[in-house]
């Protein structure tokens, strides 16, 4: 009797390991059950008209004094303060800024002193600025060396696009995990998770898309998309 007990004790050992496993693999496989998910990017796209604009310019004279160059500059400036000014550009739009200086050297003496006036233009008149812009070559024809920047185009209402654009975006995702669930005869059950994408702002019908996104601002009509990744589960 005594030669039977370790047997008997390592039988009772292997039972209550196997109901130990049993109950294991039967928690597995709920927990698989429970893991069953499909995830699906969606997206939304909207073309919108830039409401801002950007407008930088600037002019330089460079002359062997420093008088020199500041009194053309000083005329330059009232020229171009005066074509604004006549092109309907408000003192509320425009910054001038303070002139810089450099020193121009050859053979290690200073041969030329260059100075430069900045002007900047802000402006919600997008059309009105443009414009301007386009009619700026007139102050080349008088002989005044400008250097214009392509405008740049803002749109300042996206905070108040980004909702309506996810919703958008979370409906397509929804629409698409739903077709291809009820091909495989499955059911999409309870959201899981949502991820949201940068959103890129590129030209009209632009495929570039970057990482940290895209904010194109070359052009005044854009396309404004917005990507979601949601995960659903299957039931």
């Amino acid at each position: 009797m005594l030669e039977r007990l370790p047997l008997l004790g390592g039988l009772a050992l292997l039972a209550i390991a196997f109901v130990i496993g049993s109950f294991a693999i039967g928690h597995g496989i709920r927990d698989k059950n429970r893991n069953d998910v499909i995830s699906v990017t969606g997206s939304a796209k909207k073309r919108i008209v830039s409401d801002y604009i950007v407008w930088n310019l600037s002019v330089t004279s460079e002359q062997g004094s420093a008088d020199a160059a500041a009194r053309e500059l000083a005329g330059w400036t009232s020229k171009i303060r005066s074509f604004l000014t006549g092109a309907g550009v408000t003192g509320g739009e425009l910054s001038v800024q303070p002139i810089s200086t450099e020193t121009v050297s050859r053979k290690g003496r200073v041969s030329s002193f260059r100075l430069t006036r900045s002007f900047e233009i802000r402006s919600p008149r997008v059309l009105a600025v443009t414009d301007v812009a386009d009619r700026s070559s007139q102050l080349l024809g008088q002989g005044i060396p400008l250097q214009a920047d392509a405008p740049q185009y803002v749109y300042t209402k996206l905070p108040t696009l980004r909702p309506e654009l996810l919703a958008q975006a979370t409906r397509d995702a929804r629409s698409r995990a739903r077709v291809i669930v009820e091909a495989t005869g499955s059911h999409l059950g309870k959201l899981r998770r949502v991820s949201v994408g940068v959103f890129q702002i590129t030209s009209p019908n632009s495929t570039e898309v970057e990482d940290y996104g895209v904010y194109d601002t070359s052009t005044l009509d854009k396309d404004v998309t917005a990507v979601v990744n949601v995960t659903f589960a299957l039931k």
